[in-house]
């Protein structure tokens, strides 16, 4: 598949509902991005957009502001970069039926994941949340409005009867709502096509999806992030029998962990080639294939927990975009990507085995070089933690009764106290490198997520050998029973 020239879009996926960047940084990735090969931004906003009047309270504490909007479409542009904003409308709308004004929406009351279709209000929602992105990107060609991974069709009692006075399939459900906001979309912004996730039509059988009216509405977006694919094997022939374009969308980050803190060059350049391969066998069914997106996931859903940090991956980014951009993987690609990094050695394909912190200059290269350390350093924190030490001399059930060893307790506590120090020590320097990138609260929860926990463990340890040895209570023949 040729990606160069016109022949299709090269899209870089900015997944904004975790860890978004400042803006300043975002000024000294952009033309790097745009060196290794990209034609454009896919950019999930989620809550980060400014949104307002009855719509403000789905906007975040740090959301940007219009004028931060306005100067990142600047940014773009000064870039040559085309934005296509990405907007939830149905499944993943997480951050909006998470408040309650809107948990009414809901197509399962204890989930916020999925709207109901078939409320009135559901679609008079997302067309407004629609319009405001859309107001803030004039010119745009493209608007992607996910739907993807919508678990919950057809379990309201709204949308139990609606099926059966309607005669609908959950799958009907479905395509009803999407070709509500597609033709909304297309009848209010005659020059923007809407684009859609493609899972929820793998399943479909081809008249089914033929009957839907979708084939000229929307775009589908097949995505796909393994290095070996399991896709259905006849998903190609029964989306170019209905849609004439399709996108494709592969990962350099955020699909190998929910907290993966490192990214695997190697496991995303593999996904890279294998979509490759497809599309070279699969581009002749359909009128054109749009282009690619390389998605960058930050959360795998609203409420989970930050995986790979965007400053880490970028030298997963850069070779992949080099690799769609060239067609293949190459020492000249490797080599080429690392200079443009200041690696003095090539970039480790694998950071997993790095067996020292690579040596490298780039915007974020601080946050890249202390994930690799701390992956390190948290193997070192379980040693500490779980050993045989530990679990022969200040086990809980003899630090129960009080009955312990000093001579291998002070040990115990003298390591104990070692590591904290060096992960307080290594909070500081995380602290610090993140906050140059990222808004606080971004580095609270890194922090939180993944270091409070090594220190809690290390502190129940020390204080625990430390009450040990200040009883200095004398061994006895027999264990002590329990008061409990």
């Amino acid at each position: 598949m040729d990606f160069t020239g016109d022949a299709g879009q090269i899209l870089v996926h900015l997944d904004l509902k975790g860890a978004p960047p400042r803006l300043e940084y975002l000024r000294t990735v952009l033309p790097l991005i745009k060196k290794w090969g990209a034609t454009g931004l896919l950019v999930e906003y989620e809550d980060m957009f400014p949104y307002q009047d009855e719509l403000c309270v789905l906007a975040t504490k740090f959301a940007y502001s219009k004028d931060d909007i306005i100067a990142f479409r600047q940014l773009a542009s000064d870039n040559k970069l085309t934005v296509i904003p990405l907007v939830q409308t149905f499944g993943h709308i997480e951050f909006v039926l998470k408040h309650s004004k809107f948990k009414i929406l809901r197509e399962v009351a204890h989930s916020p994941m999925v709207i109901c279709p078939s409320n009135p209000d559901s679609l008079s929602l997302v067309c407004a949340m629609v319009d405001q992105v859309i107001s803030a990107h004039p010119g745009i060609q493209w608007f992607h409005i996910g739907c993807d991974e919508v678990y919950h069709l057809g379990v309201c009692e709204r949308c139990k009867l609606r099926m059966e006075e309607e005669n609908l399939t959950p799958q009907q459900l479905f395509f009803h709502h999407v070709k509500a906001l597609a033709l909304y979309i297309r009848h209010r912004y005659s020059t923007v096509t809407p684009i859609v996730w493609d899972d929820m039509f793998r399943l479909t059988d081809t008249p089914l999806l033929k009957e839907s009216g979708l084939g000229e509405l929307v775009e589908p977006m097949v995505w796909h992030y393994v290095p070996t694919f399991h896709l259905p094997t006849n998903l190609w022939e029964k989306l170019s029998a209905v849609f004439p374009h399709v996108w494709v969308a592969s990962a350099f980050k955020g699909a190998t962990g929910t907290r993966a803190c490192a990214t695997s060059v190697a496991y995303h350049l593999d996904n890279h080639l294998t979509w490759i391969s497809t599309l070279q066998s699969k581009q002749h069914l359909f009128k054109s294939v749009r282009g690619i997106a390389l998605t960058g996931w930050q959360r795998y859903d609203h409420y989970a927990v930050l995986c790979e940090l965007l400053p880490q991956a970028l030298p997963s980014l850069g070779t992949c975009l080099q690799v769609i951009h060239k067609g293949a993987f190459s020492p000249e690609v490797h080599q080429s990507v690392s200079t443009d990094l200041g690696f003095r050695s090539p970039l480790p394909l694998n950071p997993f085995a790095c067996e020292e912190i690579p040596e490298c200059s780039f915007p974020g290269s601080r946050v890249y070089q202390l994930m690799i350390e701390y992956a390190f350093l948290a193997a070192d924190c379980e040693k500490t933690v779980h050993n045989d030490s530990n679990l022969t001399w200040l086990n809980d059930f003899n630090v129960r009764r009080n009955f312990t060893n000093p001579v291998y307790v002070q040990p115990i506590h003298s390591s104990a106290t070692q590591k904290l120090e060096q992960v307080e020590e290594f909070r500081k320097k995380m602290s610090a490198a993140l906050i140059d990138i990222f808004f606080p609260d971004t580095v609270e929860e890194w922090l939180g997520c993944h270091l409070q926990f090594h220190l809690d463990k290390l502190q129940h340890l020390a204080q625990s050998a430390a009450r040990q040895m200040a009883l200095a209570i004398d061994a006895e023949e027999d264990v002590l029973p329990v008061n409990d």
